[in-house]
């Protein structure tokens, strides 16, 4: 009998020592498995983040591009307004200067 309760003591420690020994196995398990999950969620933060990064230069450069673009735009028409006002001017003087020499020759 005493050998019943012994053995049964014995194996209610083995019992406990087994629990014991896959509980904390579980529990590394979901550990580890944790942190792999946050290592994923922290690599994925920073490909988005450096995507994100990527899309707002390109974004910038493209409004640079734009505003580049029209600058030389309204320099290109400036240029031809004060070209055209530079003939305009230019024909103006010299009709000025042979109605001028039209006017010396009459009084000569």
């Amino acid at each position: 009998m005493l050998q019943y309760i012994i053995g049964a003591i014995i194996g209610i420690a083995i019992g406990f020592g087994i629990g014991y020994i896959i509980r904390k196995k579980i529990a590394e398990a979901k550990i580890k498995s944790a942190e792999d999950a946050a290592a994923k969620i922290l690599v994925d933060a920073k490909k988005e983040a450096e995507a994100r990064k990527k899309e707002a230069v390109l974004e910038v450069k493209d409004e640079i591009y734009k505003l580049r673009s029209e600058s030389d735009r309204e320099m290109k028409e400036r240029r031809s307004e004060v070209q055209r006002m530079e003939r305009r001017a230019i024909q103006k003087e010299e009709t000025l200067d042979r109605k001028i020499e039209a006017f010396e020759k009459k009084e000569v």
